[in-house]
């Protein structure tokens, strides 16, 4: 098997997601501290890539959605 050409591991994708459950993030901040630009830190923490990874809960403002 090749070299993963992911570029965050799987513990910082799991903290991206958690950040934004909560409401806690800012893609820059995140992108800077996993060293990885900010569109890498958002399509991570939404679940457009790394979708083998478990999604956290639904944040609570968009339950009524």
């Amino acid at each position: 098997m090749g070299k993963s050409s992911r570029k965050l591991t799987v513990e910082q994708v799991l903290e991206a997601r958690l950040c934004y459950m909560v409401g806690d993030w800012e893609w820059s901040k995140l992108a800077k501290r996993f060293g990885v630009g900010p569109e890498v830190v958002k399509a991570a923490a939404k679940g457009v890539t790394y979708k083998d990874l478990p999604m956290p809960p639904k944040r609570v403002d968009e339950l009524g959605r």
